[in-house]
């Protein structure tokens, strides 16, 4: 699937095919975009089958035969999406509509830092000048291979998750979170704090857990015992029915909220980097692989078993360690 940046001004192309050959459209070539990212964040317009952008217009490319360029709006560029295009223009007397698809996606670095730090030209006559094409590829290929790796996606994506309790006051989840919008125990509505006001039929409040990695009650107004008595006050009766319970054992919980992260950490936009490299380096292949051994008749390479479970780099694994899914513990 084709794919431009967040908070970028991108193009988007489509060819025109008229009996196994490409042309140019008999006229002007326009085009219908639909945000499709998921039904929760769809507008009335996308569920009544109507664009989000309607009838944009698109432009020419002078020198490739039927080729059509699609300026997409920069306000549909804000956050990580889903879209769907529908080209809509005449070839041959026949009217044609044609579907394509494309992302809206959060680069893992920052493609000027990515040039400054593996010393590409941008100048065509430079031997080591990469086109920006190239370098999105590079980009692409690095991110694919460090949500992979460590199990998780670097950008804000709403979303849900379904866990089962265990007799705790945390309920551990597979994935970062920022936000919850709601929460369900088998599919009973406890909490919507998207409503106006928020509703709260639980009693409990759930928050987000210190690393994110789960979310938990808001121990705040459960105060010990001894506090009150201290003070010579009556303790509340939470005190006597709360257990440390909250999330029971065999109850079915669904969270939904936005996941994942505000920004790229540091360690993730240097293993990008590093990745970015690896994708033009002609000795990819065996280069910071974990080669363990290189015999001099006839070149035997042995490489360790890290190789096939790692990134390809060990230096982007180093970085990336701490960002394994598998490795995080919720407070």
């Amino acid at each position: 699937m084709a794919e431009i940046y967040t908070k970028s001004y991108s193009t988007a192309k489509t060819k025109v095919f008229f009996r196994n050959n490409i042309v140019d459209a008999d006229g002007s070539v326009a085009c219908n975009i639909y945000d499709i990212t998921s039904y929760t964040n769809k507008t009335a317009n996308q569920i009544s089958g109507e664009p989000d952008y309607p009838n944009v217009s698109t432009i020419k490319l002078e020198n490739d035969i039927g080729t059509y360029e699609l300026p997409v709006p920069y306000a549909i560029t804000s956050k990580d999406k889903n879209l769907r295009l529908v080209w809509t223009y005449q070839v041959g007397g026949v009217p044609v509509n044609h579907t394509s698809y494309l992302q809206v996606v959060t680069p893992y670095c920052d493609i000027a830092n990515a040039i400054e730090d593996l010393d590409w030209g941008t100048d065509p006559s430079d031997p080591n000048a990469k086109s920006y094409h190239e370098i999105q590829m590079a980009e692409k290929y690095a991110r694919e291979i460090i949500e992979d790796y460590t199990g998780q996606d670097f950008f804000l994506y709403d979303d849900k998750e379904v866990v089962y309790g265990v007799d705790s006051d945390i309920l551990v989840l597979s994935s970062k979170i920022n936000q919850i919008h709601k929460l369900y125990a088998d599919d009973v509505l406890l909490v919507d704090n998207t409503a106006n006001p928020p509703v709260n039929n639980w009693g409990y409040t759930p928050i987000v857990s210190e690393n994110g990695y789960g979310i938990r009650i808001d121990r705040t107004n459960f105060l010990d015992n001894t506090v009150y008595l201290a003070n010579g006050m009556v303790p509340p009766t939470i005190n006597e029915s709360y257990s440390g319970q909250a999330f029971r054992r065999g109850v079915r919980y669904r969270v939904e909220g936005e996941f994942g992260w505000d920004n790229v950490p540091d360690e993730v936009e240097q293993a990008c980097i590093q990745l970015m490299g690896h994708y033009f380096d002609k000795d990819r292949h065996w280069k910071d692989q974990y080669l363990k051994k290189v015999s001099s008749f006839d070149w035997n390479f042995q490489y360790g078993a890290e190789i096939s479970s790692g990134t390809g780099c060990a230096y982007a694994d180093k970085l990336l360690a701490d960002y394994v899914i598998t490795q995080m513990v919720v407070i």
